[in-house]
């Protein structure tokens, strides 16, 4: 067993109900407060027993009757089964967001093999010009969330998160990130504008972040914007199109899930992420499986309102996280010669 720091988990706090933490086995509060992780300056800075108490080895947190941590019960679509984000003029969970750092006893290692391929295997070009020592160009497309929608900061966006990572494994390697993700768009808004904003990079790597849109529900006769098939059709087109122009990485990723108490989540998106991964596998390229790192988030007990900011669809600074996660497996090793 051993000992593990988990930071920057966010928490919604509904009444004194106790909020299911990511692991078991704590060990040790370190930090509870409005920003997230400790080493991102702290609006508040909540105290245990005064405002928060945690059951250590359940490893639940929850509010005190007097705590001064915002209580998710006075939020505009508490109580409601369903609703409309058009209907007010705010229902983030902004104010109801706190981020906890802790420390847990981790039982066994967490796997995450089904996420990508183990080491970067598939991302043959780029492995190849670090070995060269030639400066790499990673494209970001796709919709709201791949342009960061509501982290934070820009540094907490997952596609940082990446870029920091590959940077700091291969240091001294030149490598440019641009981001050509507009919010609100479906795979049809990006097939449109495909050939100016990827091709026209010759990038070296790519993801494609799409189906959150495309999934939603417009009307009781459109239940998804862009229907499966045709989405499927489309990333398909995006894929082929860059093996042929470039010969880019492409890193699918698949969408985390929205809000089931949205007005228009569908609840399908396990098979827009199904088909992400059905492509991935017969095109042999790599796939950042977010979905599945979100489910097993909801599963260990965290709920929808503590991963998503604006309650709808946009991940939080801890879900951006969650999105780096998937990509981590994807990062090639560091060359023996370079250790």
């Amino acid at each position: 067993m051993l000992n593990k720091m988990h930071k920057g988990e966010s928490v919604v706090f509904v009444g004194q109900t106790p909020q299911k933490l990511r692991h078991g086995n704590v060990v040790r509060c370190l930090s509870v407060g409005t920003g997230q992780g400790s080493d991102h300056p702290k609006d508040v800075t909540y105290m245990e027993q005064e405002d928060f108490v945690i059951d250590y080895e359940a490893g639940t947190i929850a509010r005190t009757e007097n705590s001064s941590i915002p209580d998710w019960r006075s939020h505009v679509v508490y109580g409601k089964e369903s609703f409309d984000h058009r209907d007010y003029a705010d229902c983030s969970n902004r104010k109801f967001t706190v981020y906890v750092d802790y420390e847990y006893i981790e039982e066994s290692e967490e796997a995450h093999a089904d996420c990508a391929d183990a080491e970067g295997e598939q991302l043959r070009r780029v492995r190849a010009k670090i070995a060269a020592g030639e400066n790499i160009r990673y494209v970001v497309f796709g919709d709201s969330i791949s342009a960061g929608g509501d982290a934070s900061r820009d540094e907490y966006a997952f596609y940082q998160l990446f870029a920091g990572e590959l940077r700091k494994r291969f240091e001294g390697m030149e490598f440019e990130m641009v981001n050509r993700a507009i919010g609100g768009e479906t795979s049809v808004d990006g097939l449109k504008r495909f050939e100016d904003d990827v091709i026209a990079l010759r990038p070296d790597i790519v993801s494609i972040g799409y189906g959150m849109n495309d999934q939603c529900t417009m009307s009781e006769q459109i239940r998804n914007g862009v229907p499966p098939g045709e989405f499927e059709r489309n990333i398909r087109q995006m894929v082929t199109r860059i093996q042929e122009a470039t010969g880019a990485d492409i890193i699918l990723v698949t969408p985390c899930e929205s809000n089931p108490q949205w007005k228009h989540s569908s609840g399908d998106l396990a098979i827009y992420a199904d088909i992400l991964k059905r492509i991935g596998k017969e095109c042999n390229i790599a796939v950042a499986d977010v979905h599945r790192l979100w489910n097993e988030e909801l599963r260990a007990g965290k709920t929808h309102e503590s991963l998503l900011l604006n309650n709808i669809n946009h991940p939080n600074d801890y879900g951006h996280r969650i999105y780096y996660e998937a990509f981590v497996p994807l990062i090639p090793a560091v060359p023996s010669k370079s250790r």
